[in-house]
């Protein structure tokens, strides 16, 4: 059980959501809690170990979610809003977050350390929260939109917000770090006046575009999220 979970965490993730089976779930919880020593020195070093088993199963649950509801997002709109317009929505291909250089794949995330990885997950989750916002705000004056996209924007903010408060919870010592390098490399996102623009054009492209990084960035912290739980496992 123990390689199939860790070398495959997507696959775990999944086999919880649609089985749910007590008797695995209540495995999973007592292999972890025989984990020995300080495998996240950068958590509230008053955490018990239970308290921190329980932290990485509902983060990673939180993670699968907001990427998968990510992804379905991005799908629905360039269904809707981006097929067969090529010419009119411009995407960049670039997103608010690339001067993080965070790594998009786990195989170059494993070789940061659990620090490091819990720093990049609330990076990307503090700089997410004005765009998700005024995507969320935005969204809901765009011609022709559909209840279940606007439906789900909403609850892919309300994920992030969970995710984040869920985090700074037990990573208390990194907060103000984080906070720090933000001031420190003004990462910004300026899509906001295209967001509003009275240009239908300019304001799908910023849409699309916003989609796009979201679908992407969600990945990333899904991914370092199930690496650092993967790690905690490795330890039992």
């Amino acid at each position: 059980m123990a390689v199939s979970m860790c070398s495959q965490p997507d696959r775990w993730i999944f086999s919880l959501k649609h089985h749910r089976s007590c008797l695995l779930l209540l495995l999973v919880m007592s292999n972890l809690l025989l984990c020995q020593g300080n495998v996240c020195p950068s958590c509230s070093p008053d955490t018990p170990l239970k308290s921190l088993t329980d932290l990485f199963i509902d983060a990673a649950w939180l993670s699968h979610y907001f990427h998968n509801l990510s992804a379905i997002m991005f799908k629905e709109f360039d269904e809707k809003y981006a097929q067969g317009k090529q010419c009119h929505i411009k995407a960049t291909n670039s997103c608010h977050t690339d001067p993080l250089h965070a790594p998009e794949e786990r195989e170059e995330a494993q070789q940061l350390n659990n620090e490091d990885l819990s720093k990049l997950i609330l990076f990307i989750l503090y700089i997410w929260n004005k765009p998700l916002h005024h995507l969320t705000k935005e969204l809901q004056s765009l011609k022709e939109v559909s209840q279940t996209i606007l439906t789900r924007v909403t609850e892919n903010e309300k994920m992030s917000d969970k995710l984040q408060a869920f985090i700074e919870s037990q990573f208390k010592q990194i907060i103000v770090p984080v906070l720090q390098k933000i001031s420190d490399t003004r990462i910004t996102w300026s899509g906001l006046s295209s967001l509003t623009s009275s240009d239908e054009d300019r304001r799908h492209s910023e849409f699309y575009n916003l989609f796009h990084c979201l679908r992407r960035d969600s990945r990333k912290v899904d991914i370092y999220i199930k690496i650092l739980a993967c790690r905690m496992r490795k330890r039992c």
